[in-house]
């Protein structure tokens, strides 16, 4: 019996599981359309200039608003807002509407939104390296975060 070896994206992907993060909710809006979209792929840059780094796949709805609004909101997710991580991953709740009505749209709840701007775009693979210039810090409480480790939602002793 023939047993298949895991390809190499496979075997980063296990390993990367490996590797904890926080949860935030990218979010723009352009025109009449906005949207979000859950990710863990989010970095500081920079503090002078306040830099932070996003990566969004390409065939991501989040992209073609982000890149036509330049600009976006980075929302750091709290312990207990796992929904809302699934709502903007792909599992949307019937009427739950989270983001706020402004120009660059808010998560309400959020432990800290980020507002950027566009500062650079970088092709990475499948996706795009956003860097964003942070623009304005809106701070939530001081509740702890949502954490992601070995594909599933964890929270702090």
């Amino acid at each position: 019996m023939k047993t298949t070896q895991p390809t190499l994206s496979e075997q980063v992907r296990q390993a990367m599981s490996y590797w904890p993060s926080g949860v935030t909710v990218i979010a723009a809006r352009y025109g009449e359309e906005t949207r979000g979209m859950t990710a863990s792929s989010f970095t500081s840059v920079s503090l002078e200039p306040p830099l932070i780094l996003v990566c969004i796949n390409e065939g991501a709805q989040l992209w073609p608003v982000l890149e036509q609004a330049g600009r976006f909101t980075v929302n750091l997710l709290a312990e207990g807002h796992e929904h809302t991580s699934a709502h903007f991953s792909g599992r949307p709740l019937d009427g739950y509407q989270p983001l706020t009505d402004e120009d660059s749209p808010a998560l309400e709840g959020a432990l800290a939104t980020l507002y950027c701007r566009t500062w650079a775009v970088y092709p990475g693979g499948t996706h795009k390296i956003v860097v964003g210039e942070v623009k304005k810090v809106a701070l939530g409480s001081n509740t702890r975060p949502l954490l992601y480790w070995n594909r599933s939602y964890r929270q702090l002793p």
